[in-house]
């Protein structure tokens, strides 16, 4: 009796994808304890990892445009309603594709804490929360970990295939993923989980054959690495406009680390946030909180205030009603480490406003950051009005307008722009200089974007 085995086989080919990969920039994957900022630890490994189930949302969020696709590959969802509370639809469409928990190397791997603050949008000054139980105002003031930009981890892909080629768009997912239009973990707007692809191997399982189906069961067939064919797959999708400032710094900036760094007589009280590398750096929560502050003001003034919405999307209420924002911010370094390690630190002193002499124990240091620095900021889409606002906001900036960081009340936290540049991909949409006070290339567009915030409203 000849047995049919492609009748009796559930699948008919496997495939194994290995993948390392390295964190472009922060990557926060959050332990989902509350308010807690911190960085999730395999119990067993003692590590940072990244959840196999971050991982996939993530793949199975970047199909959601072709919903049969995303059946296929990632199962159908769970539904239900008033007449079949309970019961699932679509049972017969199993997930193709299972992801592994990706782990970081077994050397020391670099975390970053990032001090935080919740800004009262009416107010425009840190928010304060009633703590439960009591009188007292709190909730303010927080820290956020991350795993530094350049760890690396590796995880694998399942891929299981009958009759159908699904390699091609997994490989494309991956590519996305290397290109930045997939992010995993949490605080995406703020720039974090953009990863880079540094090697991906794949092997070939065909379970109609005996030697294959030998190899399977130890998984130790000889893989290929396909990196470069992964890369060379085709257009993942609209490509993000991206915005940049390319600015000086005037009078310094300070963006205040954690309080307590390092030790010693001659450490002062207060220095610019640095990251792992110890580089000097303006944080992307920073840049996105200036930025939405000044996109407010001018939304308002051009009554497109749903617009700021679109841009930053919207806290949910009660678990409903909320909306993932459009806008991508970035760490931004300022100057050069060594030059910004030779600045003396800043001596001030708090006075009594009822004396007008110096509080005992008022004197206290400070240490800025100088220098040359890039903001960059990416938007989803191409609404000509929210690119307008944001070029704007940035134009504001570049003119020393608003201030980023603390201390503008003596000066601190101004810049002298010198480019605005807006691109998609390659292409070079605008360029403005800043100083000349002219537009270099695109000034149709510009002017497009400009006319756009004034549809709603006048002028």
């Amino acid at each position: 009796m000849k047995i049919d085995l492609g009748q009796m086989c559930v699948y008919d080919k496997a495939v194994k994808y290995v993948i390392e990969a390295e964190c472009r920039e922060p990557l926060h994957i959050g332990t989902g304890n509350g308010e807690s900022g911190d960085v999730l630890i395999h119990s067993e490994e003692n590590r940072p990892f990244v959840q196999a189930t971050g991982i996939a949302g993530a793949f199975r969020e970047f199909y959601q445009g072709n919903e049969a696709l995303q059946v296929k590959l990632f199962g159908a969802a769970y539904k239900s309603d008033e007449e079949t509370e309970g019961k699932t639809e679509g049972n017969e469409a199993k997930s193709r594709a299972f992801f592994t928990d990706g782990f970081f190397g077994k050397s020391a791997v670099y975390t970053e804490i990032r001090p935080r603050v919740r800004i009262d949008r009416k107010m425009g000054t840190a928010q304060s929360v009633k703590t439960k139980g009591s009188e007292k105002q709190s909730g303010q003031k927080f820290e956020m970990e991350s795993v530094a930009a350049g760890s690396c981890f590796s995880f694998s892909i399942y891929l299981y295939e009958k009759g159908e080629d699904l390699e091609t768009e997994m490989e494309r997912a991956l590519k996305a993923l290397h290109q930045g239009r997939i992010q995993l973990g949490g605080q995406k707007s703020n720039g974090c989980g953009y990863i880079k692809l540094n090697s991906v191997k794949k092997a070939v399982y065909d379970l109609y054959d005996r030697g294959d189906r030998k190899l399977w069961v130890e998984e130790n067939k000889a893989m290929d690495e396909v990196l470069s064919k992964v890369l060379s797959q085709g257009e993942t999708g609209e490509e993000r406009v991206c915005l940049t400032l390319s600015a000086q710094t005037e009078g310094g900036v300070l963006v205040k680390s954690i309080a307590v760094t390092e030790y010693g007589k001659d450490v002062p009280d207060a220095v610019n946030i640095r990251n792992h590398r110890r580089e000097y750096i303006l944080p992307a929560s920073s840049v996105k909180g200036v930025i939405r502050s000044q996109i407010e003001k001018i939304a308002d003034y051009r009554n497109c205030a749903e617009s700021v919405t679109e841009i930053f999307g919207r806290e949910s209420e009660n678990g409903q009603g909320g909306q993932a924002g459009k806008i991508r911010c970035f760490d931004c370094v300022i100057g050069e480490t060594v030059s910004n390690d030779k600045i003396q630190a800043q001596s001030r002193i708090h006075i009594d406003k009822f004396t007008g002499s110096v509080m005992y124990g008022g004197l206290f240091s400070e240490k800025v950051a100088c220098g040359k620095l890039t903001i960059s900021v990416e938007l989803e889409g191409s609404s000509e009005r929210e690119i307008g606002l944001i070029v704007m906001a940035l134009r504001d900036l570049a003119l020393g307008i608003v201030p980023v960081g603390s201390g503008s009340g003596i000066g601190r936290g101004y810049l002298k722009g010198e480019s605005i540049t807006v691109k998609k991909g390659e292409e070079l949409l605008a360029e403005i200089d800043c100083r000349g006070g002219r537009i270099i290339h695109g000034a149709s567009y510009v002017e497009q974007c400009l006319k756009a915030l004034g549809q709603n409203g006048e002028g």
